[in-house]
């Protein structure tokens, strides 16, 4: 690349950069001192000082919202010792701000940004692929997509320290200091509210944009700032407006409008329930025996390797599940999840699981096709889960009450949509559409009051009666085209097929 453009060796100056437009969040700064940009220059002839300004100066730009500081020691050491992808960042950004027009049509560099993101996403270097969507918004401030990568960049790095279980983590900062250690809550706050900001401004470019309301209402929910639940109504009336979804109760980030759609169904509509009423007896003994073995176990015995309940979340694929807990403590025993029979667990509940290989079809196909899960859900007492919605409409879910030692009046309920808080009965069934809004209480016992006890259900999702595609490999594609190869919170990859060329529409 020679000595870049505008030629020299040693860099170029504009002074223009001293009116350099803020970022919405911040206010305005005092004038800057003039930039030397780097461009082109070889790596050993460019200064950390330089190479520091540009990040700073790029992260001012009015087209950007507020947003964290990178870690720019570490950009600094990949930079250093890194090959043409991180000398093509540096460039990239130094023509932004030196107001060159972009050499590749605007598909391509789209194409070549996107890739470069999610490769840099993928190696667990989020920074630098924010940079990269920094500096696509910058280019294209009237694409969505820019925005859009952003805020979920953001947001996988908030999951990756809240999950993390760390106390504190490290937040580095644009001001030429170090950076330092904050408490991770506090850090969990600062990129969660950056990641709405981005969110939000993906919106006002295009108020169509599923991805984002779905993003959005979900960080709102799983952080909880300050009026978080009108923000959430009102983003929601809003996405009803723009047809993304009918019911502002009703928010799945897979969606098929042409299902019939209630918050609750009777269980007696359905086979399943039936059945698992009329062995619930044999599903309660074996659950009381698999407890009653692991409370049995001996430390020192290795031969007894009964696998205990795990914490929703720690189990691959999901963790934002672990995100919907408040307080207390949620557990789950698998029995079909991740597309598979968990083996180990269904050592333990070898009757259970006949029961549902021979009655619960639509439990166990929508299990395999990795549409949802059968599960033991065990609550603590002053456990309470986030009001959310569930990922698909296509499907319905049942608790068969194992374990229930409070009422609804006693504080041991669930609540969907905007309907009457319903309680659990041991050997009976409930039926809700989870993609209503839904939220879990089992409150905490009152002052002289022994320990209630786990609330323990047997969950099973099943699908919807009315969905055309039971178990089809490839039925989310077929039953909802606009989302069928957007992965909601990553990077999506149809917005470089689809929306290539049309940055600003």
């Amino acid at each position: 690349r020679g000595g870049g453009r505008g030629g020299g060796g040693g860099g170029m100056d504009y002074s223009r950069f001293d009116r350099i437009e803020d970022s919405d969040d911040e206010a305005p700064s005092a004038r800057q001192q003039a930039l030397t940009l780097p461009l082109g220059l070889p790596r050993d002839a460019v200064s950390r000082e330089d190479y520091d300004g540009v990040w700073k100066v790029l992260l001012k730009r009015g087209e950007l919202p507020f947003t964290p500081a990178p870690d720019l020691d570490g950009m600094w050491g990949f930079y250093k010792h890194g090959g043409m992808d991180e000398q093509a960042l540096l460039d990239q950004a130094c023509e932004v701000l030196g107001g060159f027009p972009c050499r590749l049509e605007p598909a391509d560099f789209k194409e070549k940004t996107y890739g470069l993101t999610k490769k840099l996403e993928l190696a667990g270097r989020e920074d630098e692929a924010r940079m990269w969507s920094a500096i696509y918004v910058c280019r294209f401030p009237k694409d969505p997509d820019g925005y859009y990568n952003q805020g979920v960049l953001l947001n996988k790095m908030c999951d990756r320290a809240k999950f993390g279980g760390a106390p504190a983590t490290r937040l580095p900062a644009l001001d030429g200091g170090p950076a330092r250690s904050v408490p991770t809550e506090q850090y969990c706050s600062l990129f969660s509210r950056a990641a709405v900001g981005y969110y939000r401004r993906c919106l006002e470019v295009d108020a169509r944009q599923r991805p984002a309301y779905i993003n959005l209402i979900g960080t709102l929910e799983r952080n909880e700032p300050e009026g978080w639940y009108e923000d959430v109504q009102a983003l929601a009336q809003r996405a009803v407006r723009h047809g993304i979804w009918y019911d502002r109760w009703q928010r799945p980030p897979h969606f098929v409008p042409t299902l019939p759609a209630r918050p609750w169904h009777d269980p007696a509509g359905f086979g399943l329930c039936r059945a698992l009423e009329e062995h619930a007896e044999t599903i309660r003994g074996e659950y009381d025996a698999y407890i009653d073995r692991l409370v049995r176990r001996r430390d020192w015995d290795d031969a007894d390797t009964t696998p205990g309940p795990g914490d929703v979340g720690a189990r691959d694929g999901a963790l934002h599940d672990g995100g919907l807990r408040k307080s207390g403590r949620w557990r789950e025993v698998p029995l079909f999840a991740n597309c598979a029979l968990q083996r180990e667990y269904a050592a333990h509940f070898p009757q259970t699981v006949a029961v549902l290989q021979a009655h619960c079809a639509d439990a166990v196909g929508l299990a395999l096709c990795g549409g949802g899960d059968v599960i033991f859900s065990v609550l603590t007492p002053g456990t309470r889960l986030r009001p959310h919605c569930g990922p698909s409409n296509s499907r319905l879910t049942c608790h068969l009450g194992v374990r229930v030692p409070r009422t609804e009046e006693q504080g041991c309920w669930v609540r969907v949509a905007a309907e009457a808080p319903r309680g659990w009965r041991e050997g009976r069934c409930l039926v809700f559409d989870d993609s209503f809004e839904h939220e879990v209480t089992y409150g905490e016992p009152g002052p002289g009051e022994a320990f209630a006890g786990e609330r323990v259900v047997l969950l099973a999702n099943f699908w919807h009666p009315s969905f055309k595609f039971k178990n089809d490999p490839e039925w989310r594609a077929k039953s909802d085209v606009t989302m069928a190869q957007v992965e909601v919170e990553s990077l999506p990859q149809t917005a470089v097929a689809v929306r290539a060329g049309r940055p600003g529409s």
